[in-house]
């Protein structure tokens, strides 16, 4: 007697599986696990293109698998692609992303190509992607003159939007109608902030941002965008460089997670941190009295012998070893009584170097015993944890993003 297996059961043991082989050879087990095979192999896909070449092989491939077996399109849930810079291969793109029409997630790196300069199809495709339903996650990358009325759209139907060296044209007075979606925003690059936020000035009327990932700039438009969303947000993750301007955030009432990155100084074979980071511990319980979790991430630059960190540096404020009563909980004498935990991570300035030699090695070392002697009374409760940051990809900047 043949027994069935309910689908259910099918379902479960596909999406516990993860290597590619084996997905492939449950799909060809029984018509039962074709489906959901299919869909764990085609989830996630991305079609790039090598700026040297004249052709775009990744997508011809595309299209031609996608003619023979058209339901793979609704399969694919997250995206990323390059606009190659012919307009046949533009073309071919077209056909590619008229297939499917169930996204979820899509990343789009531009190569720095200036919007009007793509073939109309391939604007209208990429419009009609951003419009799905089912969309919720949009990275845009190296786009120029962008009009202001597709990030518009985005803003208003995506729940995640990323903009890094993007460009935007178009009149300053478009207003954004429905700002409740939108509950992530990504701007990582100094070079284009300023200027979006002055012709992009919807995005200082989001009703429900949540997260904000930005970078600190000399113009303080960082704290522009932060303190028009400082009811709000919840996780706020800084870009600090070399620290030389000051944070001065506004009152973050729900902020929980607070995120900061920098660069540090070498001098006299001495490693510094900046003071300005000194000044922000210090007034963290003024401006993030609910804070749970900070996070520090520290980036060095490649060098053969690191130096050693400043002895003399004494602890961060609010952090100090408490002499007169060891015995007292830091967080039951603190400011910030929700804090949970900090983590302090260090990592080359160019993610692609290795961080497997023995100098890194070194420096890992050296890095844990200062962040102890930085936050004693945070590492005496065991809230501390000092390491390396997690790696990332030398060629795919979407990786690591939402």
């Amino acid at each position: 007697t043949l027994v069935t297996v309910p689908q259910e059961l099918i379902d479960a043991i596909v999406a516990g599986l993860e290597a590619k082989g084996d997905l492939e050879a449950c799909s060809l087990t029984a018509r039962s696990f074709v489906t959901p095979s299919q869909s764990a192999l085609f989830r996630k896909k991305s079609l790039r293109w090598d700026s040297s070449s004249r052709i775009a092989p990744a997508f011809e491939r595309a299209l031609s698998l996608l003619e023979q077996f058209p339901h793979i399109g609704c399969h694919v849930r997250e995206l990323t692609i390059d606009i190659p810079k012919f307009p046949a291969s533009q073309s071919i793109l077209v056909a590619v992303l008229r297939t499917m029409n169930n996204l979820e997630r899509l990343g789009i790196n531009g190569h720095a190509q200036d919007w009007d300069n793509l073939v109309p199809e391939l604007k209208d495709a990429i419009l009609d992607g951003i419009s799905l339903p089912s969309l919720r996650r949009l990275h845009l990358l190296r786009v120029s003159s962008l009009p202001i009325s597709v990030l518009l759209h985005a803003a208003s139907s995506v729940g995640v939007l990323s903009l890094n060296l993007v460009t935007a044209l178009g009149p300053h007075d478009i207003s954004l109608n429905d700002g409740d979606n939108l509950g992530t925003l990504i701007l990582p690059s100094c070079l284009t902030t300023s200027a979006l936020l002055h012709v992009c000035d919807f995005f200082l009327r989001l009703r429900n941002l949540q997260r904000l990932s930005i970078e600190i700039q000399s113009s303080g438009y960082h704290r522009t965008i932060i303190t028009s969303s400082s009811q709000s947000l919840v996780h706020l993750e800084l870009d600090c460089g070399a620290f030389l301007t000051p944070l001065d955030l506004p009152p973050l009432p729900n902020l929980q997670t607070l995120s900061l990155s920098l660069a540090k100084a070498v001098d006299n074979n001495r490693s510094h941190l900046p003071t300005n980071l000194s000044s922000t511990i210090a007034s963290l319980p003024t401006h993030s009295p609910l804070l749970q979790r900070l996070n520090l991430t520290v980036c060095v630059p490649r060098v053969e012998q690191n130096p050693v960190w400043d002895p003399e540096s004494p602890p961060f404020p609010l952090f100090q070893q408490n002499n007169s009563s060891p015995s007292t909980s830091y967080k039951d004498q603190s400011a910030l009584p929700c804090l949970r935990s900090i983590h302090c991570h260090l990592e080359y300035s160019e993610p692609s170097l290795d961080r497997t030699g023995i100098y890194f090695g070194r420096a890992t070392t050296r890095f844990v015993e200062a962040m102890r002697a930085k936050f004693p009374a945070a590492d005496r409760d065991r809230i501390l944890s000092v390491g390396r940051a997690e790696r990332k990809s030398k060629i795919d900047y979407f990786e690591h993003l939402p």
